[in-house]
C-alpha cells in the first residue's frame, strides 16, 4: 500500500515515531500530511512569536499552522541585518519578510498581533514594512487588537486598510492625524485606543466624530486646555487617562464638560499637580470609581471624599504634607473604595490603626471586600512589623513604584 493511501488515524501514528526534526518536511509532503501535522500539533501553536533568535525550523512550522495561530508577536528585530556578529535570526530578511507577509494572508483565526521594535533598527532594509503588514491584514476579519511599538519612525499611511479593529495601540513616535482620522473611521467598533505621548502630528480632535464606540482613551500631550476639551464629546467615554507631562490646569476646561455627563468611571492624570480648579471639577463626576493622580496640598485629598462612588485611589504627592487626616476622610467617606495607594506623603505613627479603627465602625464584614492600603514606609513614622496588620476589614502592604504603572 501507498503511503498516501493511508486514512489521517494511520498517518498521525506514523508521526509520532518521526523525529522531531523531521515533522515538517512531513508536513510539506502534501495537503494531506499537512492536515494531520496541523490536527496533532496546531493547538501548540496559537500563540507564536516571530523574534530575534526565531529559528528558520520554527518559521516553517509557524507558517505551516497559520490558520490556527491567535495570538501573534512580531519583533522586527528579526529583520535586522545590522548585527553582523549574532548567530540568530534572518540572513535573507527580504525574503524572510515576504514569506511572512504570505503567511498573514492565511491567518483566517488571528485576533491579536503585536508589532514590537525594542532597538532601533540600523540597517533596515524592508521598504515600509507595516504598510506591507497592514496589506496582507487586510481581509482578516477576526483581527480585533493590534498593537504597534517601534523606536524608528515609520510609515502607516495603509492602517485603514484594518476594519475590525476594536483595541488600537501606537505607542510610536510620531502618526500624521490624517492617519489616524481615517484609521477611526475605517474601525466603527474602535472601543480602546491608546497613543504614545506627543506623537500625534495635527489635531487629536480630529478623531472626536469618528469614534463613536470609544471607552478607553490613552494619551499624553503637551497642549493647550482647548486642546484636550473636544474629547469631552466622545459620547462613550468611561476611562479616560493621561501621562506625562501637562500644562498646569489645562485639564479644567474638558473636566467641567465631563462633569455634565456621569459616565466617566475612570481618570488617571499622571505627571503633573492638579489645579484648585481641576479638583473642584473632578469631585463632580459623580460616577467615578478609579482615580489616580498628583496632589500638592492635603485639602487637595481632603476634597476627594466627596467622590461617594470611588472604588480605588492612587495619590501621588508632590510637596510634603501630612495628609493622615485627609485620608480619614477619604475612607470614611468613599464607603465603596476597594484600593488606596498612596504613593508618597507624610503619614502618622498611627495612621494604619486608625484606617483599621474607622473601618470597624463604618463597614460591615462578609458584605464589603476588604480596603487594600498601599502606603510608604518612611522609617520615622511607621514600623516594619505594622505592615503584619490583616483583618477582614483591612489588609495592608508597602508601597511599591511598580505598583503605580498598574
Amino acid at each position: 500500500m501507498n503511503i498516501l493511501e493511508l486514512n489521517s488515524d494511520c498517518l498521525g501514528y506514523i508521526l509520532n515515531y518521526l523525529p522531531s526534526v523531521d515533522y515538517n518536511n512531513f508536513a510539506q509532503v502534501c495537503q494531506q500530511f499537512r492536515n494531520v501535522f496541523i490536527e496533532h500539533y496546531g493547538k501548540q501553536n496559537r500563540e507564536f512569536a516571530v523574534v530575534e533568535s526565531s529559528t528558520r525550523s520554527q518559521l516553517i512550522k509557524f507558517c505551516i499552522c497559520r490558520e490556527l495561530v491567535e495570538n501573534l508577536i512580531i519583533d522586527l528585530g528579526h529583520f535586522d541585518t545590522s548585527r553582523t556578529y549574532r548567530s540568530f535570526g534572518c540572513q535573507t530578511p527580504i525574503n524572510c519578510f515576504s514569506t511572512l507577509c504570505f503567511a498573514l494572508e492565511g491567518m483566517i483565526s488571528l485576533k491579536s498581533l503585536q508589532i514590537i521594535q525594542p532597538q532601533y533598527m540600523l540597517n533596515a532594509p524592508i521598504e515600509k514594512p507595516f504598510e506591507q503588514i497592514f496589506s496582507a491584514l487586510k481581509n482578516l476579519n477576526e483581527l480585533k487588537i493590534l498593537e504597534i511599538r517601534t523606536k524608528n519612525d515609520w510609515s502607516f499611511d495603509n492602517l485603514w486598510l484594518l476594519r475590525h479593529l476594536e483595541e488600537l495601540q501606537l505607542l510610536v513616535p510620531k502618526i500624521p492625524s490624517t492617519v489616524l482620522v481615517k484609521c477611526c473611521k475605517s474601525n466603527p467598533n474602535l472601543n480602546v485606543l491608546q497613543l504614545g505621548y506627543d506623537c500625534v502630528q495635527g489635531n487629536l480632535k480630529d478623531i472626536v466624530p469618528h469614534c463613536g464606540k470609544l471607552e478607553t482613551l490613552k494619551f499624553g500631550m503637551m497642549a493647550e486646555a482647548a486642546a484636550y476639551k473636544p474629547l469631552a464629546k466622545l459620547p462613550k467615554l468611561k476611562r479616560l487617562l493621561h501621562y506625562g507631562i501637562r500644562r498646569k490646569g489645562s485639564f479644567e476646561p474638558v473636566l467641567s464638560a465631563l462633569a455634565m455627563r456621569p459616565q466617566l468611571q475612570q481618570l488617571e492624570i499622571d505627571g503633573g499637580s492638579l489645579s484648585p480648579e481641576e479638583i473642584l471639577q473632578i469631585v463632580r463626576l459623580s460616577g467615578l470609581q478609579q482615580l489616580k493622580c498628583f496632589c500638592l496640598t492635603a485639602e487637595c485629598v481632603e476634597i476627594l471624599s466627596h467622590l461617594k462612588h470611588l472604588q480605588q485611589l492612587s495619590v501621588w504627592m508632590s510637596s510634603r504634607p501630612d495628609i493622615s487626616n485627609a485620608l480619614l476622610k477619604v475612607v470614611r467617606e468613599c464607603k465603596e473604595l476597594q484600593l488606596l495607594r498612596v504613593a508618597t506623603g507624610v503619614l502618622s505613627a498611627d495612621f494604619i490603626n486608625d484606617v483599621a479603627k474607622l473601618l470597624a465602625s463604618n463597614r460591615r464584614e462578609m458584605i464589603q471586600p476588604p480596603l487594600q492600603l498601599e502606603i510608604p514606609i518612611p522609617t520615622y513614622t511607621l514600623s516594619i512589623d505594622q505592615f503584619s496588620f490583616r483583618n477582614s476589614l483591612l489588609n495592608c502592604s508597602p508601597f511599591e513604584e511598580d505598583s503605580w504603572k498598574l
